[in-house]
């Protein structure tokens, strides 16, 4: 039990840190070992928060960081990936294509995997984690793994995410993705009840939950309202104690493939 140890590998020594700076303010930086999940409603800008996000962390490890796709069409989660690294729209994008790959991987490299299938098993997940050895494993979509059964659906999953956990444990820090259930449709702030196809076996497992909300309000298109429904993080000497379960107003800018603060933190 080396106190000092334990705080410089917990609390003192920073993790990733999000572009989303109320995110540092109430989660803190992802550190080896944790593990967590977004979810939302279709169509609410999931996979632009993760592009937006992970493009971000890109420039913070030297470790590399894999992505297991089995939702969207890989080339398209791509060419978000880029656009979320510049910040750029997609017509600057088509306009200089030679100049903005020469100047990705003259600073990023092959230090992003883009796994891309349709059907991913663990054990692929397994070995590649293995092979590569990440900083940051992202699962889009998380509950659809194969290689996990159970006769209750709820318990099925559940046991996806333990899976997870425990791969993420003392190895590197996890993000899944998951979709909310129909009760959220409209809904700004989510909470843990929102998360489909689960009872309780998705959120025990996880050290961190965020749920991102939206309406249909005209003017609102692009406001998304972030709730941090579970937060067993340490946080960082930035991270505000009142905020660790708190909501936010975001903005998302799917034009560039990114989302960014209403709210300065001083």
């Amino acid at each position: 039990m080396d106190l000092e140890g334990l705080l410089e590998r917990t609390y003192a020594d920073q993790g990733y840190r999000w572009r989303l700076d109320c995110l540092n303010k109430s989660l803190g930086s992802l550190r080896s070992g944790d593990f967590g999940f977004i979810f939302a409603r279709p169509e609410t800008g999931k996979t632009t928060f993760l592009a937006s996000e992970i493009t971000n962390f890109l420039s913070q490890t030297e470790r590399p960081i894999v992505w297991f796709n089995n939702e969207e069409q890989g080339d398209k989660v791509g060419i978000r990936l880029i656009q979320a690294y510049f910040g750029v729209s997609m017509d600057v994008l088509m306009a200089s294509p030679r100049k903005f790959k020469t100047e990705y991987f003259e600073k990023i490299g092959n230090k992003l995997h883009l796994f891309d299938a349709a059907l991913i098993d663990r054990r692929d997940v397994e070995k590649i984690v293995k092979q590569l050895n990440p900083g940051l494993v992202v699962y889009d979509q998380i509950d659809k793994l194969r290689g996990f059964v159970n006769d209750r659906e709820d318990l099925r999953l559940g046991s996806i995410y333990q899976w997870a956990r425990e791969l993420a444990k003392g190895s590197h820090a996890a993000v899944g993705v998951c979709q909310a259930d129909g009760q959220a449709e409209g809904v700004r702030y989510l909470t843990m009840e929102h998360v489909a196809n689960a009872k309780t076996a998705k959120q025990a497992e996880a050290d961190w939950i965020v749920g991102i909300g939206k309406t249909h309000d005209t003017g609102a298109e692009y406001v998304r309202y972030l709730n941090i429904s579970k937060n067993k993080l340490f946080g960082d000497k930035d991270s505000i104690p009142e905020l660790r379960h708190g909501r936010f107003e975001v903005l998302i800018e799917p034009e560039i493939a990114r989302y960014k603060d209403v709210i300065k933190f001083e």
